[in-house]
């Protein structure tokens, strides 16, 4: 190695390792006043010792010159803390140059200074000057510890001149202390090389540690950020909107902010389009109504994705109900707008559901659930609209929670029972079948509405047990009934979503001996949309074994007709609602007229529910209905009742028919 590079290593400062010098200079700069202190005071303390013997230019200028050194190199060293990083990190740089420049000029005029006063006065005198300065000289280098290049300087150079000095005066003291004086320095050399290695070591390890927590820190803020959003739209997800939701309501009981409102937007037409043209598309989709969404709404509404086809919202400073159907049918309208797709335009709609603010909403979790309930009702009532969260629905959910409870409790086979309402054949007024509708006498709440308590179940999960119970008293008491009737029992959606739930109900069905060929099973639109694949292999489960399926309250839900020509139904029933103004609605009229002609296509059954007078019954008729249900014919029947109906129905010969009359373009005409 040569001499040049081993001066540089020795005595240089690793300039690009600003990390390094950061360490050094901080160190350093805490031990410098030391530094100068042992120096200034062996300084006058050698020249005190040395007045009366020495000149007064050793004694006096000389100190004077070194302590105007010293406080200029130490001012020089201070570095202002006002300026930029880049030129921070420079200044640490020049001060540590500076550092080991100052210990190399001060070493070696200390050590001229020291040998010009020991061509002055006695020998004795001499070795406290010498002792003085050996030990002020490694009490400084040891201040400079952490800078090696400048602890070199200082030992090198001051002490390294003086011992050169004394071993060749050959006077055998001066000798002897110049010998030591080499050990020490040499073991002082080692020894700084050393620590100032392992120091470096230090910082170094410091410094990969300090940049693996940084890189662990983004990364848990970078997961942070992944795990409160929604990877395809870009939006929060679920988990940051309740968050949101949280601080929100957290806020608005400290009265931080006012007008408050949650609200849920789900899309309707949304299935679909995803199942027809794959999931790619439906997320293409999601992602498009996405970007709509925030581009339409105000920076004062959160929006997120909850999970689906479902999105929230969060708004502030909406005081008035006026204000949020405002908003709601804003953003039902703009998912109206067709969205243009690379294959295909999608036509979507959207129901919302909100929930307003009050002081007497216990938390987030209650004040989401009241939207979710307000979607619900908007859902089942106002397909397409924008419905807020009231009185009323506060007194349905109280009423549902009490109902609730005593599910959890009631005893099935005790309370629960079944009327059974006849299906009629509209050709000859004989009775062909019953459908089985629950009932429930609980001994506290008395008599509960199906709806209440059916809807109750499916919420408590407690559905599939009272399903199951209530098919077992049907098919017992049914199977006694003349043989030529069918028996019509409703699932529920968690119900056929179930696999083990379904294979309890066909066992049910085996080991009752009941004829699966009587035995129709019923289930809505809306339950088979939610898990169509899964309902579809339910159905073909109990179609396999010989029961018959129909599709209740038909044209209600969103099913498309591409998926009832899919499933395996026997039957079509036709909703209420349809039925309701068929004696003046012509439109009325043509839509039931087109679905019955729609199910002698699909050559399934066609039931209408809902046939109250003779006006509904004539019209019907005269379409070509073939089964009718409804209050005209007779309301639901107990057991025995229904037995009783049955005996006393007039024959087909006795039934009176309407006055012949046949359905042309809209209009009956009597014949």
């Amino acid at each position: 190695m040569a001499l040049s590079e081993l001066l540089s290593k020795a005595f240089g400062i690793d300039g690009e390792n600003h990390e390094l010098c950061l360490a050094q200079y901080k160190v350093v700069s805490a031990q410098a006043p030391l530094f100068y202190l042992i120096m200034i005071s062996a300084m006058f303390a050698v020249a005190y010792v040395s007045f009366s013997t020495a000149p007064a230019f050793l004694t006096i200028v000389m100190p004077l010159y070194l302590l105007t050194g010293f406080l200029a190199a130490y001012y020089g060293y201070v570095i202002p803390r006002s300026i930029t990083l880049q030129a921070y990190r420079k200044a640490i740089v020049r001060s540590l140059h500076t550092s080991v420049l100052v210990t190399m000029v001060f070493g070696i005029s200390y050590s001229y200074w020291i040998i010009s006063i020991l061509g002055f006065g006695e020998q004795k005198l001499h070795y406290l000057v010498l002792a003085i300065t050996g030990l002020a000289t490694l009490g400084a280098a040891i201040c400079l510890m952490h800078l090696r290049a400048a602890a070199l300087s200082m030992a090198v150079f001051t002490l390294g001149p003086l011992t050169v000095y004394l071993w060749m005066t050959g006077e055998p003291g001066y000798v002897i202390i110049s010998a030591i004086s080499a050990l020490v320095s040499f073991v002082f050399v080692f020894v700084a090389t050393r620590y100032s290695r392992d120091f470096s070591e230090i910082i170094m390890r410091r410094i990969e540690v300090e940049a693996k927590r940084h890189e662990a820190e983004l990364l848990s803020q970078s997961n942070r950020a992944l795990a409160e959003l929604d990877t395809l739209t870009g939006l929060a997800n679920r988990r940051a909107f309740m968050s949101h939701l949280n601080s929100q309501v957290n806020d608005a009981k400290a009265r931080k902010i006012q007008g408050l409102a949650v609200g849920i937007l789900d899309l309707d037409g949304f299935k679909q389009i995803n199942d027809i043209y794959g999931h790619s598309a439906g997320d293409h989709l999601l992602q498009a109504v996405g970007k709509r969404l925030s581009e339409m709404l105000p920076p004062r509404v959160f929006l997120a994705r909850l999970g689906g086809d479902e999105f929230g919202l969060i708004a502030s400073e909406y005081d008035s109900n006026e204000q949020l159907i405002k908003i709601g049918e804003e953003i039902c309208q703009v998912m109206r707008i067709p969205f243009d797709m690379d294959k295909f335009s999608a036509h979507l709609g959207g129901s919302v559901g909100f929930a307003k603010w009050n002081e007497e909403i216990e938390n987030a979790e209650r004040f989401f659930e009241m939207a979710d309930y307000a979607l619900y009702h908007a859902k089942d009532n106002k397909r397409g609209g924008v419905t807020i969260f009231n009185q009323s629905h506060a007194d349905t959910i109280r009423e549902v929670s009490g109902v609730s409870r005593r599910l959890q409790d009631a005893s099935f086979e005790d309370e629960m029972s079944l009327v059974y309402q006849p299906i009629v054949s509209s050709l000859n007024g004989k009775t062909i079948g019953f459908e089985a509708l629950a009932r429930w006498v609980n001994p506290v709440l008395g008599v509960v509405s199906p709806d209440v308590f059916i809807r109750s179940a499916e919420r408590a999960g407690t559905i599939n047990a009272l399903t199951a119970v209530l098919l077992e008293k049907a098919l017992d008491e049914f199977k006694s009934w003349p043989q030529d009737l069918f028996l019509s029992f409703n699932l529920s959606m968690q119900d056929i979503a179930s696999s083990e739930a379904m294979l309890r109900l066909i066992s049910i069905v085996q080991k009752s001996g009941f004829d699966p060929a009587r035995l129709t099973f019923e289930v809505t639109e809306s339950s088979m949309m939610r898990d169509y694949e899964r309902a579809m292999d339910s159905l073909n489960l109990l179609k396999n074994m010989g029961c018959k399926i129909a599709l209740d309250d038909f044209g209600t839900g969103y099913s498309s007709l591409a998926y009832v020509r899919q499933m395996p139904l026997d039957k079509l029933k036709l909703d209420r609602k349809f039925i309701a103004d068929i004696e003046t609605d012509r439109n009325a009229r043509a839509i039931v007229h087109a679905m019955i002609e729609m199910c002698k296509h699909l050559q399934v059954e066609c039931i209408v529910e809902g046939v109250e007078n003779v006006g509904q019954f004539e019209t019907l008729n005269a379409m070509g209905c073939k089964i009718i249900q409804g209050y005209y014919f007779s309301k639901p029947l107990k057991g025995a009742d229904a037995l009783s109906y049955l005996s006393e129905q007039k024959s087909p010969d006795e039934f009176e028919q309407s006055p012949m009359t046949s359905y042309v373009g809209g209009f009956l005409i009597g014949q």
